[in-house]
């Protein structure tokens, strides 16, 4: 059986970076950064969405922690969600 993949890492994601703001030494996203993530990526409903934006999270924790960071981690984690299970 073939699996229908998605296109998410076709995802532009500069809208997104675009609206962080360099504030002191590290930019910051000015809205709620997991909900505007998830809806752009269309995966506001999506079951793993949540946990790829958590982790996502945890791995930026690992060094900067700072906005587009996460985001830049988020769309590569999504990229897992396409992938067919193995």
């Amino acid at each position: 059986m073939e699996q229908k993949l998605t296109v998410t890492h076709l995802i532009d994601w500069q809208p997104i970076l675009l609206r962080c703001v360099q504030t002191h030494t590290l930019p910051t996203y000015p809205g709620d950064l997991k909900a505007d993530l998830l809806a752009h990526a269309g995966l506001s409903n999506h079951a793993k969405g949540e946990q790829a934006y958590q982790i996502a999270v945890e791995i930026a924790r690992l060094t900067t922690c700072c906005d587009p960071e996460i985001v830049y981690w988020f769309a590569r984690l999504i990229t897992l969600l396409d992938s067919p299970s193995a």
